[in-house]
């Protein structure tokens, strides 16, 4: 792991050097990332490196953050062409890059917590230093200040319980029964998380932020940072096992009802930025679903709708700005009957919607299928809501593509630039693995991990 983060972080100095090592960059992430699966592929336990803990949450999560990294170079061929502030954009997600992994890979919880938050500063220079419109800064500010005042409380618990247990690394504490039934202590805990994943009614600074940021701070956003959310729920929610069998079932209602009344908010949404950025709060409102039964099927599901959901929305976010590239706007009855101007990338589009609403042969369908037989075991009541919820995704993921696709197209549209291979080899590179992850389930299964740390 020491050598893994010596070779990106002595990649850096190449960004001092040239505005051409701007494509050396992404090369040296794949030969990075390469090295890392191929040293870390096969493990299912978690192995402790020194300061730095790898298991098969971490590792997946890093891979995700690399490959996110790579696209993003990719995508942003606008810094690099028009010159837009290159090295200072080079550095903010070369150094975003760096934090996360940091972050997936912290043993402590301290460390965990001073990179978590590290990684608010270079997200937002890229959301108020390249978006497209004036509100960015107002953007900017909901995304600072909510994740801020909202992780004050973990601070303080992971403060306290470093003063009474006399540690914060999580060999120390998976060896500690910890069963308080505070409802003060999960609300501490998990409330960081919970706007950072977001949770309904906590959510407002999501869909300001991916509307108001580039393309590479939306991928940005829906690749990676909202994971962060996820992952801090795996490590912090063994240390309050009793408070989740009392107020657990509350957070669990709540997310069915988020995701049911954002589906119908998406149902009238006319801005195609801000349709894929609630679609994202509703999706990921799964994973809290699945992490808050700490269950095999549960943590499976959960990891794997990580995976999947950071490379499809990613993947949309892509498309909608190559639309807005050419025509300057983002509303759907502005941009109809695209299908003729842009017949490659609609193919593009239709796999990565299919994606989004779990459609097979992609992951997401093995992942809501974990979570949904988790959510029913835990309350049958479910059954008459969570249909419709999940029937509201696919309708407002097939409206977005079928009203942007057809219809009648303007005859403006005839004279705008038609795609590259740099975007189609963009859109590859989402869709690929979407769709062939099913072939290997087992590198998402974390029976071996709980099984030791839950005794289940």
């Amino acid at each position: 792991m020491i050598k893994f983060l010596f070779f990106v972080s002595f990649s850096l100095p190449l960004i001092f050097v040239n505005r051409s090592f701007f494509w050396l960059i992404s090369g040296l992430l794949v030969v990075c990332g390469s090295i890392f699966i191929s040293l870390n592929l096969y493990f299912v336990d978690g192995i402790f490196l020194g300061n730095f803990y790898l298991d098969v949450l971490s590792f997946r999560l890093i891979i995700l953050r690399i490959w996110i990294s790579i696209l993003i170079y990719i995508s942003r061929s606008g810094v690099y062409f028009l010159k837009n502030n290159l090295f200072y954009f080079s550095f903010c997600v070369f150094i975003l890059c760096l934090i996360l992994i940091l972050t997936f890979s912290s043993l402590n919880l301290l460390s965990f917590y001073f990179y978590f938050e590290a990684s608010l500063v270079p997200t937002l220079l890229i959301i108020i230093g390249w978006g497209y419109q004036p509100e960015r800064l107002q953007a900017g500010i909901y995304f600072l200040f909510y994740t801020l005042t909202a992780s004050l409380p973990l601070l303080l618990i992971l403060l306290s319980l470093n003063f009474n247990l006399g540690g914060l690394d999580l060999l120390t504490l998976s060896s500690i029964k910890f069963n308080s039934y505070s409802l003060y202590l999960i609300i501490g805990l998990t409330l960081a998380f919970l706007v950072k994943i977001p949770i309904f009614f906590v959510h407002l600074w999501l869909p300001k932020a991916h509307v108001e940021a580039p393309v590479s701070g939306s991928m940005i956003l829906a690749g990676v940072l909202l994971k962060l959310g996820g992952y801090g729920f795996y490590r912090v929610l063994s240390f309050c096992r009793g408070a989740l069998k009392f107020y657990g079932g509350y957070a669990l209602g709540l997310r069915i009802f988020g995701m049911l009344y954002v589906g119908f908010i998406c149902c009238r949404l006319n801005d195609i930025k801000a349709l894929v950025a609630y679609s994202s709060v509703a999706h990921i409102a799964l994973v809290i679903r699945g992490v808050f039964r700490i269950y095999v099927w549960g943590y499976t599901g959960g990891l794997a709708i990580m995976v999947s959901h950071g490379l499809a929305s990613s993947g949309l976010f892509c498309i909608v700005n190559i639309y807005y590239e050419r025509r300057g706007r983002r509303r759907l009855f502005l941009n109809r009957g695209l299908i003729i101007i842009f017949p490659l990338i609609r193919l593009f589009m239709f796999m990565l919607a299919a994606a989004n609403m779990a459609a097979p042969p992609t992951i997401n369908l093995m992942s809501e299928i974990f979570l949904i037989i988790r959510i029913i075991k835990y309350d049958t009541i479910i059954l008459l809501i969570f249909p419709v919820a999940s029937y509201l995704g696919a309708v407002f993921t097939l409206f977005l593509f079928s009203y942007s696709q057809h219809g009648k197209v303007y005859s403006s549209v005839y004279s705008y630039l038609i795609s590259g291979f740099r975007e189609y080899h963009v859109l590859l590179l989402h869709v690929l693995p979407v769709n062939f992850l099913i072939l290997k389930p087992e590198y998402f299964l974390f029976i071996i991990y709980l099984s030791s740390l839950y005794k289940i």
